[in-house]
Formats: structure tokens, sequence, C-alpha cells
């Protein structure tokens, strides 16, 4: 490293968004030079997660990331793997929205534009710290995501996308709702069990449960309008036993925050969220964070509040 900022681009965010803005990106940026530039190469894992980790270490402070919400969540990850929370409280994070859904974006006011962020940054737009959502596995394993965690047909949706990555590149923001449609016509409810801090265990056959930290995910999907990014607390939203038919034309509503008035949703609020499939239940439950497959149930879901500076 020889400054204390990298940019982090992935030129294949939004189907190409990233690499037709990033000249004009580097001009906006300007002022805030000196800064080193990563630019992810396609096939290696988790890149953006990797180049932050390795900056942190080299004596970074400031983390800019030219991409989608998933290469922005991976370099939340690589700076939390550098130092755990003392590096959160030393590194800020910049976003640069430039993927196909950016819809941590919307909940964190951030221009959905990258040059606009851009600019916005390199003026000295306001920081603030944000709340961060923490994943945790029986085994040990742990995974941050800024965003929205799921499971259920949410799940599946994203496993789609990352199965057939050509459908975001070709069908843009359109290709979360043709995947949506997709799994919710294919997806029948699976008993999960739901505890929501020291709440009694709510069971029941469950289309898909989000936990989140910002209103938006799915590409523009308001699934929770109440939400905050720095209030300490996780909108949980359970999608119960849904008929396919039902599920695919609710989708209107699911879009504009309205469903939480559906006799088959549930809304409630907390800290930390523990999640298991129901007894009986073989089939791996998978989990979305941010958009990409981390694990299955069962798991934690816990907030590390104002941890993030968002800058």
């Amino acid at each position: 490293m020889s400054s204390q900022t990298l940019l982090i681009v992935n030129p294949a965010a939004g189907g190409g968004r990233a690499a037709r803005a990033l000249d004009r990106v580097l001009e906006a940026l300007a002022p805030l030079r000196p800064f080193d530039v990563f630019v992810t190469q396609p096939g290696l894992e988790r890149p953006a997660e990797s180049a932050a980790r390795d900056a942190v270490l080299a004596g970074a402070t400031r983390i800019l990331v030219l991409g989608g919400d998933g290469s922005s969540s991976q370099a939340l990850n690589g700076i939390y793997a550098a130092g755990g929370a003392d590096a959160l409280a030393l590194v800020s994070l910049g976003l640069l929205p430039a993927g196909t859904g950016r819809d941590y974006a919307r909940s964190a006011g951030i221009a959905r534009d990258p040059v606009a962020a851009a600019r916005a940054l390199a003026r000295g737009a306001a920081a603030r710290r944000v709340d961060v959502g923490v994943i945790a596995f029986p085994d040990g394993r742990t995974r941050l995501f800024l965003n929205v965690a799921s499971f259920g047909v949410s799940a599946q949706i994203a496993h789609a996308l990352e199965e057939y990555p050509q459908l975001k590149r070709r069908a843009g923001a359109v290709a979360f709702g043709l995947a949506t449609v997709r799994a919710g016509w294919g997806y029948a409810p699976v008993e999960t069990e739901l505890r929501v801090d020291l709440q009694a265990a709510q069971g029941g056959p469950t289309a898909a449960v989000a936990i989140a930290n910002g209103g938006w995910f799915g590409g523009g999907m308001h699934v929770a309008p109440t939400a905050r990014l720095d209030d300490g607390l996780f909108e949980v939203v359970r999608f119960g036993d849904l008929a396919r038919r039902d599920f695919v034309i609710s989708l209107p509503r699911l879009y504009r925050g309205t469903h939480y008035t559906h006799p088959h949703v549930r809304h409630s609020q907390g800290a930390e969220i523990l999640a298991a499939p129901g007894v009986g239940v073989t089939q791996p439950i998978e989990i979305e964070a941010d958009g990409e497959i981390v694990g299955a149930l069962p798991a934690r879901f816990s907030l590390l509040p104002a941890a993030l500076m968002l800058a």
C-alpha cells in the first residue's frame, strides 16, 4: 500500500456499469488522492474480501468500493478479518454503488449513481456509524452483512442468480423479478423454528424469513419499510405458509412495502435471532446475506451496534 485508501473495483458489477463509470469515478475522486486501486478478476473467490483484508493489514484506514452489494459485503468482511471489531472501529467504508440491485444504497441514503456518490465523497459527505449484522454458525464460522440476511425462497433466488450470472448481466434489475417468480413458483414452504430475543420460539411452514438491517433487498423489494441502519435492531419479516399462486400475486405489495398487513406475513423486531430447521426437516435451508449464499441453518443472527463508519 502506497496510501491509506484503497479503491476496490468490480468491473463486472451491474452488467459492466462499474467498468463504464470507472474513468469518471476516478476523476470525481481526484480530491481524495493519493489512493491505491485494486481491480477484481473473474473466477476468484471473494476477491474484494481478500483485497480489503490485506489493505487494512498494510495500514489502510479507508476502503472504497465501486461495485455491487456483494462486493461491499465482501469488503466489510475483509476489514473484520483484519482485526475484528477494532478494525471496524478504525477503518471507514465508502460505497460507490454500481451493482444490479444497489439496495443498501437506498437505505443508507447514498446516491445510486456511482459518479454522483464519488462526488459526494470527494466533497466530504457526512459520515455516519451504522449497525452491522453477524451470522454465527455452529461450526464457529461467522459472516458479517450490511443489509439483509434471509433464508427460504429468497435464498433460492440468490442461488439462482449466482448460478446464472448471465441473467443479471443481460436482464439487469429485471433479473431479480424473473428469478423471484421462478423460484417462488417452484418453492414449497418448509418447517422452521424462529426465536426473536427472549420470546417464545415460533414454528410453522415458512416460505421465507428476512432478517433486515436495511429496508430493501432483491433489486428493489421494500421488505422492511420500518428498518433503520442505526437503531440497534433487526426487522424480522416472516412469510408463512404462502401458496405458490398467492406468493406471486403478492409480489407487488412486497415492492411497495405494504406486505406487513398480509395474513401470512409476521413482523417483529429484535437484536438476536435464533433460526433452525423444524423437527424432522433434513433438507438444507440455505442462508443468503447481501445476495450471496453464506451457509445454512441453524444459525444465530446478532448485531454489532454502530460498529461501522460509512463514509
